[in-house]
C-alpha cells in the first residue's frame, strides 16, 4: 500500500510545489509591478508611458507625435516633476501611483477618445505632507508649436494666462490638458534644455484634482475632449473654407469676440466638428494676411458654414506732429469695420504688435492685412488728438496713410509719470524691457519707475536701443511684493541697481521700511494698491479702518498712497474707498503725496500710463528734482482731464494761511477733444464744499482746426473760481480738487472701460 501511494504523494508534492511557486511568481511579478519605473497604458491610436520620475511618454501609433511631457507640482518655489513612491498597473487600461506630496494619484484610459484621466485624493494618506504645495498640473513641451487657450486665442512664449482648457496646436495630433472643468493656470515657460526651449504648463489645486490629457488624430476630436470634460454644451458646425489652398484654420468666437477654439480643415478646406454653443460666430485663417470675415452662425445650424478667405494687401501708416510735421512715437488702433475681422499683430506683451495695436516707434510702421475695411486711428496720451481714417484693403495692393495729431492740452511745467509698472524680469509680466520703454513712450509718458518684483528695474538699456533719451527717463526702482507672510506691496525709487531689493520673504513691514530706506533715506516709498486683496493691499493685510487710529503694529512711515491703480480703473468705486481712506490720513495729521500709476503688466490690455500723475516740475531730465517732486505732493492724478488748482497761490502740495478770512483760489480744467468731463468739485477736510457742471462734448477726432493757440483754447472745459469759507477752516485743514467725465474711454481707445477721473494733490490750509 506504501508503495502504491508514492507516486500519488509524489504528484501532490509537485502539485503544492508547483501552487508555491506560482504564489511566489505573483508575488514577485506584484513586486515588480509595484516597484516597476514605468507603467504603459494603451487606449486605440495612442501609447501612454508613466514613470517613477513624473515623465509620460505620448505616442500617436503612426509615431508621427511623441510627446514627453511630466506631471509637476507646484510651490513656492517654483514647478517640479513629482516622484512617485509607488507605480503600479492595475490592469491594462487603469494604473495608481502615490506621493508623499499629494497622496494617491489613479490613472484611466479613455480609449473611444485617446486620453488620459488622472485624478487625486489630498484627502487620503500619504497627502500629509501637501503642505506647501499649491497645485498639480502637466507640463507639456511645444518644441515650435503653438497652444490655443479658451477664451483667450493663442498663446506665445513666456505668457501667464488662466482658462478652462489648453489645446496645443500640431496638424497632425493636436495635444489638449484640461483640468477640472474649472479655470486653471496656463503658463508658457522657458526651459534649460535646449530641446525643449519652451514648454505649455497648466495648474490646478491639488485636492481632489482632475486632469485629462489627450492626443487624438483629428483636430476636432481633441476639442470634443475639452468640451466633455468641462462639462461645455456642443452642438454640430460644418461647411468649407474656400479661396485658399490646402488646409486652413476656422476659429469660433463668443458673443464678446472672445476666441474659443481653432480647428484645422482637411486639404479639400472641408470641416465637422462640435462647438460650444455659447460661440456665436467663425472666421477662417489661411495666413496673416488671408482671413474671412467672421460670420454669425449658431452652432447647430442645418446648413453648412461657408468661409471664404481671399489674398490681403499692406497698410503703412506714418504718424506725425501736425505742427512740426515731425514724426512722433504713437499707438495705432486698427478696428475692423462693416464686418471685417479685428486684425491681430501679435501677442499682449509685444509693443510691435498686440491684438490690434501697433506701438509705431518715430511714427512709422508697415503691416499685412487680410483685405477689408478698417479704421486707423493713432493716438499720444491724454494731451495729445487723435486722429482716424476709414481705409480699404484690397488684395495685392497698398494703402499708404498718415495720421496728424497735436498737442493741444498745455502742461507747462509739468511731466507725465507712470511710477509703477511692470515688465520682465517680473514673474508676471513677460513684456521686454524694450517694448515696455516703447509702450510708455507711446502713452505719452515722460517719466516711469520700473517696479519690477523683488528685482531692481533698469530701463537704461532699452533707452539706448530705442534711441529716446532725449524724450524720456527713468528712475530704477523696485515693487517689494511680500510672502511669507503677505502683507502688501510697496515701490521704492530710486533704488540701486548694483543693491540686492529690500526684505521681502520671511519679513516683517518694519525690516521692509528699514530696508527701503537703507543707505539713501531720500527715496520715496509708495504704499501700492493698499485696498487689493489681503495679500497685496496693505491697509486691507492690516484691517485699517478710516474711522478708527491704525493698528499699533502698521507702519505709518511711507511717503505716498497710489489713490488710484490700473487694476482698479475699471470701476470708480473702488478708487472712492482708497480716497476716503487717504482723506481720514489727512484729517489726522498726516502728509502723505497721492500718486496713480497703470501697474501695467502688458501691451493690449491695462495700457501703461492710465491712470498717471502729472507732477509739477520743470524738467524730467533733472530725476532727484522729479522725486522730490512726487514726495512733496506737487502732483494730479489723472485719466484723462488736466487740473489746475491754486487757493490763494499755493498749488497742490502747497501751503496757505487762513487767518480767519475767506481764501479764494481758482479751478482750470483741461481736456483733449477726445476726453468726455462733466463734473468738478472741491473737497475741505473731506467735505464737498464747491460742486461744477461741466458740458458734456461728443468724442471728436481728426486734427484741429486753426493755429495751435485756438486748438489749445478749445481744450478749456472750465476756469472757475473756488471760494473757501472761514467757516470752514475751523482747524488746519485741506482742500483737493476731483474731476469727472461720465463717458467711457472705450468709446474710441478699446479694452479701455475707464471714466475720466482726476483728483489733485491737497493744498493744506493752516488757521
Amino acid at each position: 500500500m506504501k508503495e502504491r501511494a508514492k507516486p500519488y504523494v509524489v504528484a501532490l508534492l509537485g502539485v503544492l510545489l508547483a501552487i508555491a511557486l506560482v504564489h511566489q511568481m505573483h508575488r514577485c511579478g506584484d513586486m515588480r509591478t509595484r516597484n516597476a519605473p514605468s507603467v504603459t497604458l494603451e487606449s486605440k491610436h495612442v501609447r501612454f508611458e508613466i514613470f517613477r520620475d513624473g515623465r509620460v511618454t505620448i505616442s500617436s501609433d503612426d509615431r508621427a507625435r511623441v510627446v514627453d511631457a511630466s506631471i509637476v507640482t507646484e510651490d513656492d518655489d517654483g514647478a517640479r516633476a513629482i516622484a512617485f513612491d509607488d507605480l503600479r498597473a492595475r490592469d491594462a487600461t487603469h494604473a495608481v501611483a502615490t506621493s508623499r506630496a499629494i497622496g494617491e494619484i489613479d490613472f484611466a484610459i479613455d480609449a473611444a477618445r485617446d486620453a488620459l484621466d488622472f485624478a487625486t485624493n489630498a484627502g487620503d494618506a500619504g497627502a500629509r505632507d501637501a503642505g506647501d504645495v499649491h497645485a498639480i498640473g502637466v507640463r507639456v513641451p511645444l518644441e515650435g508649436r503653438g497652444a490655443f487657450l479658451g477664451g483667450r486665442g493663442e498663446l506665445s512664449d513666456l505668457s501667464s494666462e488662466y482658462g478652462k482648457y489648453v489645446v496645443a496646436l500640431d496638424a497632425l495630433h493636436p495635444l489638449g490638458v484640461v483640468a477640472n472643468g474649472s479655470t486653471m493656470h496656463v503658463e508658457i515657460e522657458s526651459l534649460p534644455s535646449e530641446a525643449h526651449a519652451v514648454a505649455m504648463r497648466a495648474s490646478v489645486p491639488p485636492a481632489d484634482a482632475r486632469v485629462t490629457i489627450a492626443l487624438t488624430t483629428a483636430g476636432g476630436a481633441v476639442w470634443s475632449t475639452m468640451f466633455d470634460r468641462a462639462k461645455i454644451d456642443v452642438k454640430r458646425v460644418h461647411g468649407v473654407v474656400t479661396g485658399a489652398p490646402g488646409a486652413s484654420q476656422v476659429v469660433g468666437l463668443d458673443d464678446q469676440g472672445a476666441p474659443q477654439m481653432r480647428v484645422a480643415t482637411d486639404v479639400a478646406g472641408r470641416f465637422d466638428f462640435g462647438a460650444p454653443t455659447n460661440v456665436t460666430s467663425f472666421y477662417a485663417s489661411a495666413s496673416a494676411t488671408r482671413t474671412s470675415a467672421p460670420i454669425q452662425y449658431p452652432p447647430g445650424t442645418e446648413w453648412p458654414l461657408k468661409l471664404d478667405v481671399s489674398d490681403g494687401g499692406e497698410l503703412h501708416v506714418r504718424a506725425i506732429d501736425f505742427d512740426t510735421r515731425e514724426p512722433i512715437t504713437a499707438r495705432l488702433v486698427v478696428h475692423g469695420v462693416d464686418g471685417t475681422l479685428d486684425p491681430s499683430f501679435g501677442p499682449d506683451y509685444r509693443a510691435s504688435g498686440a491684438g490690434p495695436l501697433i506701438d509705431a516707434l518715430r511714427g512709422d510702421a508697415t503691416t499685412p492685412l487680410p483685405s477689408g475695411k478698417y479704421r486707423v486711428a493713432a493716438t499720444k496720451g491724454i494731451e495729445w488728438t487723435i486722429d482716424a481714417r476709414v481705409i480699404e484693403i484690397e488684395p495685392g495692393k497698398r494703402v499708404d496713410l498718415e495720421l496728424a495729431l497735436r498737442h493741444v492740452v498745455p502742461t507747462p511745467d509739468e511731466i507725465a509719470c507712470d511710477l509703477h509698472v511692470h515688465a520682465r524680469p517680473s514673474f508676471d509680466a513677460p513684456v521686454a524691457a524694450e517694448d515696455r520703454v516703447l509702450s510708455l513712450v507711446a502713452a505719452g509718458i515722460d517719466f516711469a519707475v520700473p517696479t519690477e518684483h523683488n528685482l531692481v528695474g533698469n530701463y537704461d538699456p532699452a533707452i539706448k536701443v530705442l534711441d529716446v533719451g532725449r524724450e524720456f527717463h527713468f528712475v530704477p526702482g523696485v515693487e517689494v511684493t511680500t510672502y511669507m507672510p503677505k502683507f502688501g506691496h510697496f515701490g521704492v525709487f530710486p533704488y540701486p541697481t548694483d543693491k540686492p531689493p529690500p526684505p521681502f520673504k520671511h519679513t516683517d513691514v518694519s525690516k521692509v521700511f528699514a530696508g527701503a530706506r537703507a543707505g539713501d533715506p531720500n527715496r520715496a516709498l509708495v504704499v501700492h494698491h493698499p485696498r487689493l486683496t489681503r495679500e497685496i493691499g496693505y491697509f486691507t493685510a492690516f484691517g485699517y479702518k478710516p474711522d478708527a487710529p491704525p493698528p499699533a503694529s502698521m507702519r505709518m512711515d511711507f511717503d505716498a498712497i497710489e489713490i488710484f491703480n490700473g487694476y482698479e480703473s475699471g470701476s470708480l468705486d473702488h478708487v472712492e474707498v482708497v480716497l476716503a481712506d487717504y482723506y481720514a490720513l489727512l484729517n489726522a495729521g498726516h502728509r502723505y503725496a497721492a500718486t496713480g500709476s497703470s501697474d501695467s503688466h502688458r501691451i493690449q490690455y491695462q495700457w501703461a500710463g492710465y491712470p498717471r500723475t502729472m507732477v509739477h516740475v520743470a524738467n524730467a531730465n533733472d530725476t532727484a528734482a522729479v522725486v522730490r517732486a512726487i514726495k512733496a505732493g506737487h502732483a494730479t492724478v489723472t485719466t484723462g482731464p488736466i487740473v489746475e488748482l491754486t487757493i490763494e497761490g499755493a498749488s497742490p502740495g502747497g501751503d496757505v494761511s487762513a487767518k480767519g478770512r475767506a481764501l479764494i483760489g481758482r479751478l482750470v480744467v483741461r481736456a483733449a477733444p477726445w476726453v468726455d468731463v462733466t463734473s468738478a468739485k472741491i473737497v475741505v477736510g473731506g467735505r464737498t464744499t464747491q460742486t461744477f457742471d461741466v458740458p458734456s462734448r461728443p468724442t471728436s477726432t481728426g486734427p484741429e482746426p486753426g493755429a495751435l493757440e485756438e486748438a489749445a483754447a478749445r481744450t478749456l472745459r472750465l476756469d472757475a473760481e473756488v471760494r473757501i469759507d472761514a467757516a470752514d477752516v475751523t482747524q488746519p485743514t485741506w482742500a483737493l480738487a476731483v474731476v469727472r467725465g461720465t463717458r467711457a474711454l472705450d468709446d474710441i481707445l478699446p479694452f479701455m472701460p475707464i471714466q475720466p477721473f482726476a483728483v489733485t494733490n491737497p493744498i493744506f490750509i493752516h488757521k
